[in-house]
């Protein structure tokens, strides 16, 4: 694979919110190092323990992060939407990947070698300042996150995810917003850390009161209002 140097891919990576305000040289040197790749759904990106060889910018579709206890079971899970940079953990330090990524729909990506991204960021301060906001972001979802697990209320908790795959995944569309990545009910109930039976009761009494909608894992929220985080 040839690296993509065109004016086309310069005019996407402007579309990441990472790089925005960056100088046109820091484009043109990650254009020279960037590779184009696209997976099928199912497919594997990299898995927890892998050596953090890339850093990856998804153009299109979405992707799922788990990371598993030791028993192999997920115990943390989150969602990669278009036009984000990851991963951020453990920029600059680590070795390894935290967590295994995988696509849950058709996606299209770019990715760099992450000791060439690296050295790109540590020479330009308003993409360092991007990188330390956007982890701040992150810090802000995990207190969010704490919030929900605290919550002995599992009808709460899962109205607590739902408030937070809205601000994270949300679109809005004419007064309403959509979630158009394929999250499923047995989704929420892990995040939620409760029963599928319970996470679907109380979708379906959403779904009946009209305050959301779900249709082919596609959830439309009516009242958006009504699922605003309080932060802690």
């Amino acid at each position: 694979m040839k690296p993509e140097k065109s004016k086309e891919t310069r005019n996407l990576l402007k579309r990441f919110d990472v790089l925005k305000g960056v100088p046109e040289k820091i484009f043109i040197e990650l254009g020279m190092n960037l590779y184009h790749r696209t997976y099928r759904k199912g497919q594997q990106l990299f898995l927890e323990g892998d050596p953090r060889e890339r850093i990856y910018l998804l153009l299109d579709g979405y992707i799922k992060i788990d990371k598993m206890d030791e028993n192999a079971t997920s115990f943390y899970g989150d969602y990669i939407k278009p036009y984000e940079l990851f991963p951020y953990g453990g920029l600059f330090k680590d070795e390894k990947y935290h967590y295994t990524a995988y696509a849950v729909t058709d996606i299209e990506l770019f990715y760099i070698p992450t000791a060439v991204f690296e050295k790109i960021a540590k020479s330009n301060n308003t993409l360092l300042l991007h990188i330390i906001e956007h982890l701040s972001d992150i810090l802000v979802l995990h207190e969010s996150r704490l919030q929900l697990v605290t919550n002995s209320n599992a009808s709460e908790r899962v109205r607590h995810v739902l408030c937070l795959l809205l601000e994270d995944l949300g679109i809005k569309d004419h007064g309403k917003i959509r979630i158009l990545c394929p999250v499923t009910v047995a989704d929420i109930a892990k995040l939620a850390g409760t029963s599928r039976e319970t996470a679907s009761h109380v979708l379906n009494d959403f779904k009946r009161n009209g305050t959301i909608s779900f249709e082919k894992q596609t959830f439309t929220f009516h009242k958006p209002e009504m699922f605003r985080l309080n932060r802690l």
